[in-house]
């Protein structure tokens, strides 16, 4: 049986996200949601934001929260020109919803988390759909629901490559510790 331990250790523990690669990464990640996308692809194009947001959710919650996340959203609002504070709900929901089983996320592999949090990303995109309606936004593409599938999809590699490129260990190596 494979057990990790509770508390980081080895690499994980010497090289800790820092303020500087999470907030920077948050910002890269703003940036490529808002590339101009051609309209026929649009509604594909998964909220790279949210999924880092949550990415470091999961990480490193005290640097990535309920605050940064209601921020983020409603600068997502004010940029996409959406009803204020539509996306920063849905932000702050999904952040809570990852922040409450943060400890069981983070323990496991990426193609369990992607399964633990595809129904938390097509949420957030039937949440702003639903808001959106009841808030006389006017017609309701049903399309858009396919930016929460795309982002379970890339879940995996994005994951992964954020755990190369902050040189974190992946479960499978943080699981072999050496024998004392």
């Amino acid at each position: 049986m494979n057990m990790q331990p509770l508390l980081p250790q080895g690499a994980e523990l010497a090289h800790p996200p820092t303020r500087g690669k999470v907030y920077g990464s948050l910002i890269l990640a703003f940036a490529l949601t808002l590339l101009p996308w051609m309209d026929q692809i649009r509604w594909l194009v998964p909220d790279f934001t949210l999924m880092l947001l949550l990415y470091w959710s999961i990480r490193t919650p005290r640097l990535a929260g309920l605050g940064l996340a209601f921020s983020i959203g409603l600068l997502t609002d004010v940029v996409r020109g959406a009803v204020f504070g539509l996306n920063a709900l849905a932000f702050c929901a999904a952040t809570f919803i990852v922040l409450l089983v943060q400890r069981r996320l983070e323990g496991f592999d990426i193609s369990r988390q992607t399964l633990q949090l595809s129904p938390i990303l097509l949420g957030k995109e039937a949440l702003v759909l639903a808001l959106g309606l009841t808030m006389g936004r006017g017609a309701i593409d049903w399309r858009w629901l396919l930016a929460g599938v795309v982002a379970a999809a890339l879940w995996a590699p994005m994951a992964w490559l954020v755990d190369r490129i902050t040189n974190r260990p992946s479960p499978n190596e943080r699981g072999r510790q050496p024998a004392l």
